[in-house]
């Protein structure tokens, strides 16, 4: 992994800046997201981690404008090569989404028109961003258009294991499996090697050798294209595995941020803590741990710090102040009252 003392000299490609998110529900207002800052650099892979409920995938799909209806409050900056995704019209937003931001659904089969067959839905898009790929395959291939587009088709399903082409080009979403219709996504989405990838549990419906040959795919496009990846995931092991940092979430903020092996071999918040406890190694005599209790309601939180019902460290201050972000360390951020010492940079 390249050391982000180097990335952070660079420019980001994403600058996200208190981004909250309100939906109006029966019971009043939830507050999804309460300020959530971070950046991505090229050719960096960001872990998004943290419970189910603490906010990440409302924060992968915000940043494109994802969320339908009209019962949501979104505020904060989102900038991408300095222009803010949120001051920018539908129609410049529409050029940027798939083109330079592309993004990898949680739920692939919901994600996939029913209508068309996936063969029908890869080759409009080899059309729309593939132009000079279609015209040196009919060159070197001496083949007519839409055989270089189904040559070209052929080699994108290959890359994610999807050998069966023909099946494939004449299946619609319903008559696949959800790990193909996930590796479908994929390759879709590295279709036009945009600068940002999105990527919400991209390999949480395949196999362990399926999945390996994905993650490794996405380090290669890192390498390659300098594009950078904001990779959403409740698996810790792969966080440590191909993320160069990791940001941990909880109940829609971002509590600690830092170099992967840095949250790994030193983390600061009691909530880092507690999900590093359990994860399972090898060799671990100790039974493993849990963060006790649940994520909070959000149509009525606690006060102060988010975390502090359930965290063994909380000090009367928790329960009335948020903390603000505390530098611990070069490229290490906590928001936790225990480093209130440490002046932010």
């Amino acid at each position: 992994m390249e050391a982000m003392a180097v990335e952070n000299k660079r420019e980001p490609v994403l600058d996200v800046r208190n981004l909250e998110v309100t939906f109006n529900v029966a019971r009043g207002a939830a507050k999804i997201l309460a300020g959530v800052d971070f950046q991505l650099f090229p050719r960096e892979i960001l872990a998004l981690v943290g419970e189910t409920g603490s906010g990440k995938s409302v924060t992968a799909k915000s940043l494109l404008n994802l969320i339908p209806g009209a019962s949501k409050q979104t505020s904060g900056k989102v900038y991408f090569e300095d222009k803010d995704l949120f001051k920018v019209s539908n129609k410049e937003l529409q050029a940027i989404r798939g083109k330079h931001i592309g993004m990898i659904f949680q739920n692939p089969q919901a994600c996939i028109n029913p209508v068309f067959t996936l063969g029908e839905q890869l080759f409009r898009l080899i059309r729309l961003y593939l132009g000079d790929e279609i015209a040196r395959m009919k060159l070197s291939e001496g083949v007519s258009t839409k055989q270089a587009i189904q040559l070209i088709a052929k080699e994108k399903l290959n890359e994610v294991g999807l050998s069966d082409s023909k099946r494939i080009f004449k299946s619609y979403a319903s008559e696949v499996s959800g790990g193909m219709a996930q590796r479908f996504m994929i390759a879709q989405a590295l279709l036009s090697s945009p600068k940002i990838l999105i990527a919400d549990e991209a390999t949480s419906a395949l196999d362990v050798t399926v999945q390996a040959r994905i993650l490794k795919l996405l380090k290669d496009l890192c390498a390659k294209n300098d594009t950078a990846i904001l990779f959403i995931t409740h698996d810790l092991g792969i966080a440590a595995q191909v993320c160069d940092r990791v940001a941990v979430m909880y109940s829609g903020r971002i509590v600690e941020i830092a170099e992967t092996k840095k949250i790994f071999s030193a983390p600061c918040h009691p909530y880092t803590k507690g999900l590093l406890q359990a994860v399972p190694r090898p060799g671990r005599s100790n039974g493993l741990s849990f963060v006790p209790g649940m994520i909070p309601d959000l149509v009525d939180p606690p006060g102060g710090c988010r975390f502090h019902p359930r965290c063994n460290a909380r000090m009367e201050l928790c329960s009335k102040k948020r903390p603000e972000k505390y530098v611990v360390g070069e490229n290490h951020e906590v928001s936790c009252f225990l480093y209130e010492e440490n002046l932010r940079g």
